[in-house]
């Protein structure tokens, strides 16, 4: 498109803008009713078809997010240590990298999921070798 048209296009759209905004509910009614419309009907069905492809466009999104995340994601782990190797290789990696942090619920006792979770999201991140497990 040259620069002429986008000027062009750029005034056409000032003018109506400018010209919906002048013009009162009650006239733009009335334009409805005099093309033999129903307002009210066309009110609903602008709706609908604006939350229609509203959805559309979020169910697009939601479907590429998911095949992105999927696409770069590693797998888990299928196979883990024993429990007291998992412990070890988690302490061990914290030591080692001391801007690692993770949160724990009010001084609890980690559970086995804690630190199996802890563990596949080390492994991950890549600070774990998963092949660590002797």
């Amino acid at each position: 498109m040259t620069t002429d048209a986008r000027k062009t296009l750029s005034a056409i759209q000032a003018l109506i803008s400018k010209d919906l905004e002048e013009t009162s509910d009650e006239q733009i009614r009335a334009e409805f009713v005099e093309d033999g419309l129903n307002p009210d009907r066309v009110a609903r069905e602008m709706a609908e078809a604006i939350d229609a492809a509203v959805s559309e466009f979020q169910r697009s999104r939601v479907a590429a997010t998911k095949a992105v995340k999927k696409a770069t994601m590693a797998p888990v782990p299928t196979s883990r240590p024993a429990l007291e190797r998992i412990k070890e290789l988690v302490q061990s990696a914290f030591q080692r990298e001391p801007n690692l942090a993770t949160a724990f619920r009010n001084g609890s006792k980690q559970s086995e999921n804690d630190w199996n979770s802890t563990y596949d999201d080390l492994v991950l991140l890549g600070k774990i070798d998963p092949n660590q497990h002797d």
